[in-house]
């Protein structure tokens, strides 16, 4: 496996909401608790005498209980996943931006106190609301904003396991609990050419005998010296109003804090073609540019936009026109 990045290239990641969201939360989970702002517990334990970008000067401890036990969170505030020259912006229906400015020292990574093998990644709103994702050795515990999944919006927040999580591909012996499936469509080219031939392990023996040879004849060693890959987001309308609350600035925290986490796990993983290398790691994303539609983009007749007002959208349909924008 060779892998290359280029900073001269900029990953674009449209960020659509999907029609059929599952909003009872029953379906989803197995068990969650709400937690309210002054169910936790906020003090600065250290900060520096004078302003710094160094991510220790200054340290929050964060200690609330759910779910069974108590957490005490050692934070500091990190921008590992914002270029240094990220911007964000809000368009409006006629395709006017307006630069939005951002608190970048809301967002902290950490451990769990007495956990050596614990990471933290959070979140932390003007009003106390926490979205954050502890990882421990045995579990994944998630804090969201309820307003996403419960009717009150008096600053609450969810808690559960990831183990909690109904998985869709577990739930498909009952299908008409989960509604539609929740997995990303996708667009499958030449199908035809997928059918598998009648001796498949044969096949397969052969190819994999062939590559070893190739490989032992051909060794080589990858040292990767681009290891970040930066980031477009793009959020349209109906994820701005359903995912965002109808607000720019939690819309652009959410899409941080997704991109956050899922750095975390590319950054933290080995790569390697076999066993017996050592392989690298180090590889993740930086966000370079954030866009996020606070209205269906206006269009005229005949005229296709992604973020105009359309029931539904063809996969193929939505990348075609959203590579012409």
């Amino acid at each position: 496996m060779k892998y290359q990045a280029s900073n001269s290239a900029l990953l674009l990641i449209f960020i659509t909401f999907p029609f059929q969201i599952c909003a009872q939360l029953h379906k989803n989970l197995h068990y969650f608790e709400t937690l309210h702002v002054n169910d936790l517990s906020h003090r600065i334990v250290k900060r520096g005498a004078k302003p710094s970008s160094h991510p220790f000067n200054t340290i929050k401890e964060v200690e609330f209980k759910a779910l069974g036990r108590k957490f005490r969170l050692i934070l500091h505030p990190h921008k590992e996943v914002l270029h240094s020259n990220f911007r964000a912006y809000a368009i409006d229906g006629d395709g006017q931006e307006k630069i939005v400015h951002m608190d970048h020292d809301a967002f902290y990574t950490g451990r769990v106190f007495g956990e050596a093998d614990s990471s933290v990644r959070a979140h932390i709103e003007d009003n106390g609301v926490m979205t954050a994702s502890v990882v421990l050795p045995d579990e994944t515990y998630h804090i969201e904003p309820s307003w996403r999944h419960l009717p009150d919006k008096d600053s609450h927040m969810i808690a559960y396991k990831a183990s909690d999580v109904k998985l869709s591909w577990n739930e498909a012996h009952n299908p008409g609990d989960m509604g539609a499936p929740i997995t990303c469509g996708y667009v499958k080219e030449d199908a035809d050419m997928e059918e598998e031939p009648e001796n498949v392990e044969s096949v397969w023996t052969e190819e994999s005998h062939r590559t070893r040879e190739k490989r032992q004849a051909d060794q080589y060693e990858y040292t990767p010296t681009k290891t970040r890959c930066p980031l477009l987001l793009v959020a349209d309308y109906r994820f701005f109003q359903e995912m965002g609350g109808s607000n720019t600035k939690t819309t652009i925290n959410y899409l941080i804090s997704l991109i956050d986490r899922v750095h975390k796990i590319y950054n933290d993983t080995v790569w390697q073609d076999r066993s017996d290398q050592e392989g690298f790691k180090g590889m993740g994303f930086v966000i370079k540019k954030i866009v996020v539609h606070s209205e269906p983009t206006r269009v005229r007749g005949g005229e296709a936009h992604y973020n105009m007002v359309r029931e539904k959208w063809d996969v193929r349909n939505l990348l075609e026109v959203s590579l012409n924008q």
